[in-house]
């Protein structure tokens, strides 16, 4: 055997072994899942605060020519895996005959295996996490020209316990490719450490976007984006407002906005938080060696 040869079977020997480490790895962390399982005594299964944590982590520590976009795909997939060994897990999707794009997203996002429920309406979706037939729902990114939007209905919904949690997704799969989705989920909110947060405001309909979007800015939160639902019936405006940071139900700036004495706000509902998605920057190829 020529010394080409012998060398090419030593790499693809010591391949083999990293291969088996890397097997024998995935199972020590299946079994540790399996005692997450039987310590979280029945919280949530899904936290995608701590996943957005992992996958930043690993992107900061990497180095080498390796793709990020694959290390992330792959962890996806493995946290994906992991979450269904530690209780049941479905996806409720919102997709239409001529809109799979919630789908694609969710396939992509919760793994191969992951059952995804498709759903016509934004308010199936919804009412399929509220009553425990999905534990996530995906929804389409809310925008300025909806007709009917679906965050009122979040807003509106009884028990509160149902709100956003994610975004998808959390890593660009292609440049320029600016599609999104929100998930929502019946899960205590979480602070990963960056973080966007959302509320529905409702105002009288003398109070302008500028002048709401100065309150908030005044109250110590930088607003991001505001988006106005007009006029209801009952003569009040309503703005899905999206906040830089963490700020929770109870968070002490928007106590601000809604005080009867000093605030412009006459009610404010949190829907949720989510972790900020890495952009195209973050993952891009170095020209690591």
């Amino acid at each position: 055997m020529s010394e080409r040869n012998t060398s090419l079977a030593a790499l693809r020997e010591e391949i083999n072994g990293i291969d088996d480490d890397i097997h024998a790895l995935l199972m020590r962390r299946a079994a540790i899942a399996a005692s997450v399982r039987d310590s979280k005594q029945g919280g949530p299964v899904w936290r995608p605060a701590r996943e957005a944590q992992i996958l930043r982590r690993l992107i900061d520590r990497h180095e080498g020519p390796f793709p990020r976009t694959t290390i992330v795909q792959i962890w996806r997939e493995i946290v994906s895996a992991m979450v269904r060994l530690q209780g049941e897990f479905a996806v409720a999707v919102y997709a239409t005959e001529n809109n799979r794009t919630c789908r694609d997203m969710a396939r992509d996002h919760f793994g191969a295996e992951t059952p995804l429920a498709l759903y016509s309406s934004a308010r199936a979706v919804l009412t399929a996490v509220q009553d425990g037939s999905a534990t996530v729902g995906v929804l389409p990114i809310p925008e300025e020209s909806e007709e009917a939007p679906w965050w009122p209905i979040l807003a509106g919904m009884s028990g509160g316990g149902t709100a956003v949690c994610a975004r998808l997704p959390f890593a660009p799969s292609a440049p320029g490719h600016g599609d999104s989705a929100l998930c929502v989920a019946s899960i205590p909110p979480d602070e990963s450490g960056l973080d966007r947060s959302l509320f529905v405001l409702r105002t009288s309909p003398e109070i302008s976007r500028a002048r709401l979007n100065d309150a908030i800015a005044a109250a110590g939160i930088k607003p991001l984006r505001l988006i106005g639902r007009g006029t209801p019936p009952d003569n009040t405006s309503v703005f899905l407002a999206e906040l830089e940071g963490y700020a929770g139900p109870d968070d002490a700036r928007i106590a601000r906005l809604t005080d009867p004495s000093t605030g412009i706000v006459e009610a404010a509902n949190f829907i949720g938080v989510y972790a900020l998605p890495f952009d195209a920057a973050d993952i891009a190829d170095r020209g690591d060696v």
